[in-house]
């Protein structure tokens, strides 16, 4: 399947105009004349501007591609180390046992909290002396983020806050500064637990219960990590 650029160009239209564009350009040199005349230049303009243009959408569709591999990257390595939690810890974290479990942020706070080893998978804090081992892969490969009143800001955690008696109350940012959204156990009928990523636009459908036919997926759903969550498709 074609990509497109976010101009609605494909690749490879992308590619042709621009080879046209260099095909033009060189004629024109190639021209035995001295000069150029006032309807060539403009014409030299115009092309320039379309190259930068181009140039502009294409990097914009290079970027929002390197922000969806590293959220699938993300999302994979953290499936991992949940996986390794629950073997060590007998469950994953609990989302149930949160005052608001409906509240994503708060869910996503219990996340990296018991990946580093900072609560138990209830959400009850351990003290730094009774600590084991964390479970979040490469720690410096990801962003945290907390609730401002300006909204939501990244941070950045130092060892010793990482160690020291008051637990950070941070959650894992997506590359779109979003938490990633993590529930179990699922309210939705499915089995394990819920990780994604809402995508570029932040938005997601929500499903509370079992439903009793598949609903049709919704346009804010198209570009979530993986595509297949928020789930019941």
């Amino acid at each position: 399947m074609e990509s497109c650029l976010g101009n609605g160009l494909r690749k490879n239209e992308f590619i042709d105009k621009i080879g046209y564009c260099r095909e033009l350009l060189t004629l024109m040199r190639n021209r035995n004349r001295t000069g150029f005349t006032l309807i060539e230049l403009l014409i030299v303009i115009v092309i320039i501007g379309i190259l930068s243009a181009m140039s502009v959408t294409g990097f914009g569709w290079w970027a929002e591609t390197q922000r969806e591999k590293t959220a699938e990257s993300q999302i994979e390595a953290l499936q991992l180390a949940l996986e390794q939690y629950k073997s060590q810890t007998g469950g994953f974290p609990n989302t149930e046992y949160l005052e608001n479990s409906n509240d994503e942020e708060a869910r996503g706070i219990l996340l990296f909290q018991a990946l580093s080893g900072l609560v138990d998978r209830k959400g009850k804090k351990i003290h730094a002396d009774k600590r084991g081992k964390g479970f979040l892969p490469n720690r410096d490969s990801f962003i945290y983020g907390s609730r401002e009143e300006g909204g939501i800001q990244q941070v950045t955690l130092s060892l010793d806050q990482l160690q020291g008696v008051q637990v950070p109350d941070v959650f894992l940012l997506d590359p779109w500064d979003s938490p990633y959204v993590y529930e179990f156990p699922r309210r939705d009928g499915h089995k394990g637990f819920l990780l994604f990523s809402k995508g570029s636009d932040g938005k997601a459908s929500v499903f509370d219960s079992e439903l009793v036919k598949t609903p049709e997926k919704e346009d804010m759903d198209l570009d979530n990590i993986p595509p297949s969550e928020p789930g019941k498709w």
